[in-house]
């Protein structure tokens, strides 16, 4: 039996679109059943990496933490968190609100102690800007410090000197050395 070139078109055709179709069926199941890895879980030093990461603590009187960072990792053995291109904005329990930027940051969770480094910026919200390579906050003195050149700005004045202690909870602003200023 010989069939008639109509329906060897007509077969040929439901047999490519039934292939299409199943192919367009395989690749819609994997994408939803694969979703992206933002989470992975390591064996060695590193427990726990986020990518994306955001972090919020409200503590003490309405103080309020926000810590994002482009990545995270956990390490549980050390309880310390690391931080790359990360971003922290402190809300104050007066108000006050300082954002801070480093290249990279660790926490140590515990004691929620911080350290930044790598073009560290410090922006407070009345126009301060603050620049330096390095700096440490210590929970338990409500203490950010550094014993690097620091560099303040404002539309007023320009500082430079060696050293930063700055309190968050008497709103004091120490530079111990090599301070210089210079009214704009």
């Amino acid at each position: 039996m010989k069939l008639s070139k109509k329906a060897v078109i007509i077969s040929s055709v439901a047999v490519v679109f039934l292939v299409i179709l199943i192919a367009v069926i395989s690749v819609i199941r994997a994408n939803i059943s694969n979703p992206p890895n933002l989470l992975k879980v390591f064996r060695d030093s590193v427990d726990l990496q986020i990518k994306e990461f955001v972090y919020t603590e409200v503590g003490d009187a309405n103080a309020k933490w926000e810590v994002k960072a482009e990545t995270a990792m956990y390490d549980k053995k050390q309880d310390v968190a690391s931080f790359d291109k990360v971003q922290i904005k402190l809300t104050t329990s007066d108000g006050n609100i300082f954002e801070m930027t480093a290249d990279k940051g660790r926490m140590l969770i515990k004691e929620k102690n911080i350290e930044m480094k790598g073009n560290v910026i410090i922006n407070s919200e009345n126009g301060d800007k603050f620049f330096t390579d390095y700096l440490n906050y210590n929970d338990a003195e409500k203490k950010f410090y550094t014993d690097a050149p620091v560099t303040m700005k404002n539309d007023r004045m320009k500082i430079t000197g060696r050293g930063l202690a700055l309190f968050m909870n008497k709103g004091e602003l120490h530079i111990p050395s090599m301070v210089k200023a210079k009214i704009i």
